[in-house]
């Protein structure tokens, strides 16, 4: 059993660390509370596997363009070529990973993944190595050295109880850059078991993230932490690892909000909708969690739409919910109560929108504290 000081980092990375925590779980409740349709959630989960095949073989210099890994890993063109079929079997072996994100890592697990990588590439000895020029040789054998420290890791990602996945995730894919295993299978391999450690622990934020792309990015700084002689102690490599991650998690709210924005027409809103549409964003999840000892399904439902609306009349809502006006209209005053929405306009005008400052509230503080606070000293923050 390897000891668990063996990976403790040396100095703090609370601060990158619990960014990536906080962001991670945001993600995942706007992920969730934008609703994208499932042709869409399919669509960004295939490109992002696009992106992790075509960056993960880049990193190995193998540059096919990403039109052709696309319609590879599509199954509307046929593989020829060491390079094509390099990206063929790095889409399998995702595919397998993921078929079996259910198991312990473990050494036949990465032998699997090993077969399809190595042996499955290398199934003709009559081409040549593209990057050497040379003939190709059937690849040998991991030492049992080699073999005796994967297990060690393996073992110790199983048992620990202390690091957090995301810690967990790039401890195994900077161990996995330091042993003696192939070079062109080195690179994929722990980007591949990295995602598979993340997707078994549900941090891949539903098949989005594609750490390749940062790495890929700032390849040169990867490369110099990774190589053998350079002395680099495993903190700096994950105060690194956890920069890459932060940036990912960045295209990924980048991402969502483009989509969010498309629901709600954001472009034809004024600058105060667009504003509250930023605001709703952000924080919109937050208010559909409030349960119903606070907000009946009839008030929660009224926040959803006026957070997707932007500006909603107490008429509006009659016809909606096919209702009394004055039981509306005492939603609205609860609503106003608690600090959620606010009034603009008077007599027929009047229309009711996010609050995009509310005050503090002992009852909802347990769901919005976060924001809450920070508004309730009257900052006057808008949301970019």
């Amino acid at each position: 059993m390897i000891l668990v000081n063996k990976y403790e980092p040396e100095i703090s990375l609370d601060h990158q660390f619990v960014e990536c925590i906080k962001q991670t779980e945001e993600l995942r409740n706007i992920f969730e509370f934008i609703d994208l349709p499932a042709h869409i959630r399919e669509q960004e989960a295939l490109n992002s596997s696009i992106l992790r095949n075509y960056y993960a073989n880049a990193l190995d210099h193998n540059l096919v363009d990403i039109k052709t890994v696309k319609y590879i890993l599509n199954k509307n063109l046929r593989p020829n070529g060491l390079s094509e079929r390099a990206i063929d079997v790095f889409g399998r072996a995702e595919a397998l990973l993921l078929e079996r994100r259910n198991e312990e890592i473990s050494l036949n697990l990465f032998y699997d993944i090993y077969r399809l990588l190595v042996l499955d590439l290398y199934q003709s000895n009559l081409e040549q190595n593209l990057f050497s020029g040379q003939p190709l040789r059937f690849p040998e054998r991991l030492s049992a050295e080699t073999e005796l420290e994967l297990d060690s890791l393996f073992e110790f990602l199983n048992h620990d109880s202390e690091f957090h996945p995301i810690m967990q995730s790039w401890i195994l894919h900077f161990r996995l850059m330091a042993l003696d295993i192939f070079d062109e299978l080195k690179p994929k391999a722990a980007c591949l078991l990295h995602y598979f450690w993340l997707s078994k622990h549900k941090m891949e934020i539903e098949g989005l993230l594609s750490l390749e792309h940062e790495l890929y990015i700032f390849k040169n700084e990867y490369v110099q932490l990774v190589s053998p002689n350079s002395g680099v102690h495993l903190n700096d490599q994950l105060q690194f690892g956890l920069s890459m991650h932060l940036n990912q998690l960045g295209r990924i709210r980048d991402l969502l909000k483009a989509y969010f924005r498309k629901q709600v027409d954001f472009e034809r809103l004024n600058p105060r909708q667009k504003n509250i549409m930023n605001y709703v964003f952000e924080r919109g999840y937050k208010l559909k969690e409030i349960d119903e000892s606070v907000l009946n399904k009839r008030q929660k439902l009224i926040m959803y739409i006026v957070q997707h609306r932007g500006f909603i009349s107490t008429k509006d809502l009659v016809n909606e919910f096919d209702c009394n006006r004055k039981t509306i209209q005492r939603d609205f005053n609860l609503l106003l109560e608690l600090g959620l929405v606010r009034s603009i306009g008077a007599g027929a005008g009047l229309k009711y929108c996010i609050n995009l400052h509310e005050r503090s509230n002992p009852e909802l503080e347990q769901y919005q504290a976060d924001f809450v606070q920070k508004m309730s000293g009257g900052s006057g923050e808008d949301y970019e």
